[in-house]
């Protein structure tokens, strides 16, 4: 696995976007995490809700690969 992670920031959606990890809507006015990177020589544009992207980081760190699947997660819930 070649993981560079580009850019990360943590904007204010101006539009809907979709979350990468459960697939729901990132509505316009909702804080989210954007990264720009290069995952095995492929770039990578992807958005989470913020809550996703700290699952996404427990499941990455508990995992051999490191991979997961677009969109086919659940979102925490507080």
């Amino acid at each position: 696995m070649s993981f560079e992670l580009i850019s990360a920031s943590e904007p204010m959606a101006k539009k809907l976007h979709k979350c990468i990890w459960c697939g729901e809507a990132i509505p316009a006015g909702m804080k989210y995490r954007h990264e720009f990177s290069k995952y095995c020589g492929d770039v990578q544009n992807h958005k989470f809700h913020l809550e996703c992207y700290t699952s996404m980081q427990k499941y990455i760190d508990a995992e051999e690969d490191g991979e997961f699947e677009p969109y086919m997660n659940e979102r925490p819930h507080a």
